[in-house]
């Protein structure tokens, strides 16, 4: 192997590492070449940031299962951040002009195939993962122990379902799961005894005969096949993203601290310092623990949560003034009291959805909040990024800071509330 190759390989290595030296070249040579590149083509600096790591990532997880070698590593993620931004914008209702023959000719056709095969695979992660962001928290609990080699018993406790029910359980999640999979991939559902079947059979806890007459109909009926197939790989794609993994975790905060150092608002300096950024990257991570163990920690919420309820325009979206004056002065169960009224009149108002949901997360009410903000997200275009900002704060109150700054992230520039989204994000340290 040629020293250039080899060299080229140590960054796959270094990723799979999670190499200090190897991360910090990586973040040195390519950083900025790729923060132009999205900031020329319709993106922020926080979109340029998250394409960075995403691509990152993806050639990460891509080879933690498969040989990958790659006969340069530089135009291997230009290509797969520019495809992953394409992806990003089609789903925004935007289009980029293509690649340029001569941007692909130091790729060989071993890259290309490589690219689109980590490409496809990121792809699909990040639809798993954003439709399991959607499911109750309950489903979110039980599928991220489930998709562990925990015993059940030991699942029953943490999740406080009772063993004999853990089955129908999983099986409603993934049902709820599959259900919009398959709707956005347009692709054929299981039944919902099959699918039960098919997790049992992939989570090894079938009887040997069992295992047998399974593995029998799987030889014999090609499209329950190809099913138990695509179940088995989403399945993965989804523990890769939401199971305890300390190698993960461990890659995601080196990149996490360098996010500030390479991706801010001003450009770069032509000549980088190399011990200046690792010292702002220290910095950053140093902020980014004390954020999370300190004490302040709770209180960012109350620093980011305060609202005032407003009285909509229109006639059939109005609020009680005596619900308006109980929400504005704090008295959050008075106002769900009032609210709930409403609701039951006119269920489909959407300012009461809201505002109700925003009084139950302070009331540490969290889960019945996510499906009210949840439902305002998906259909008001008025309040859709103030509910994604309490989605986010929900979390907060958890203290599950990636999936807030999941919640976060969902919301663009052009939103009215982006300056107050991109200061929490700073003192999460994100």
């Amino acid at each position: 192997m040629s020293p250039e190759i080899h060299y080229d390989q140590d960054y796959i290595e270094g990723l799979l590492q999670h190499s200090p030296e190897i991360i910090d070249d990586i973040y040195q040579r390519f950083a900025s070449k790729e923060k132009r590149f999205i900031l020329q083509k319709s993106g922020t600096v926080k979109d340029a940031a998250h394409i960075f790591e995403e691509a990152l990532m993806d050639i990460y997880y891509y080879a933690r299962r498969h040989p990958l070698q790659v006969s340069s590593f530089e135009p291997f993620l230009q290509l797969l951040c520019k495809r992953i931004w394409e992806r990003e914008l089609e789903r925004r209702g935007q289009r980029i002009a293509g690649m340029e023959a001569e941007e692909n000719a130091a790729l060989t056709r071993d890259d290309m195939i490589d690219i689109e095969d980590v490409l496809k695979e990121g792809e699909k992660r990040r639809l798993a993962y954003s439709y399991y962001l959607q499911l109750s928290d309950t489903c979110k609990e039980l599928l991220s122990w489930s998709l562990t080699d925990c015993l059940q018993e030991d699942i029953a406790v943490a999740t406080k379902i009772p063993v004999q029910e853990l089955p129908a359980s999983r099986q409603s999640c993934y049902l709820s799961l599959f259900k919009d999979l398959d709707a956005k991939l347009k692709s054929g559902s299981m039944t919902a005894d099959d699918l039960a079947a098919a997790d049992r059979f992939l989570a090894d806890q079938m009887t040997e005969a069992e295992k047998r007459l399974f593995d029998a109909r799987l030889k014999t009926d090609a499209t329950l096949n190809q099913q138990v197939k695509r179940f088995e790989l989403f399945r993965r794609l989804l523990a890769q993203r939401i199971c305890k993994d300390p190698s993960r975790d461990a890659l995601l905060h080196q990149l996490f601290s360098r996010r500030n150092a390479w991706f801010t608002l001003k450009e770069s300096t032509p000549t980088h310092i190399r011990n200046t950024v690792i010292l702002i990257a220290l910095f950053a991570a140093g902020v980014a623990i004390m954020l999370y163990v300190s004490p302040w920690r709770k209180n960012i919420y109350r620093q980011f949560a305060s609202t005032e309820m407003q009285a909509p325009d229109a006639d059939s979206l109005r609020l009680p003034r005596e619900a308006i004056e109980k929400f504005n002065r704090g008295h959050f169960a008075d106002a769900i009291t009032i609210l709930d009224k409403v609701l039951q009149q006119y269920p489909n108002n959407l300012y009461a959805r809201y505002y109700r949901g925003v009084c139950k997360v302070d009331l540490n009410q969290l889960q019945p909040a996510r499906a009210d903000l949840l439902q305002v997200y998906q259909q008001s275009n008025d309040l859709k990024y103030e509910a994604a900002f309490y989605m986010g704060l929900s979390y907060l109150k958890e203290g599950h800071r990636q999936e807030c700054l999941d919640w976060l992230l969902k919301i663009p520039s052009q939103a009215p509330n982006y300056i107050k989204v991109q200061k929490l994000i700073e003192e999460l340290g994100g």
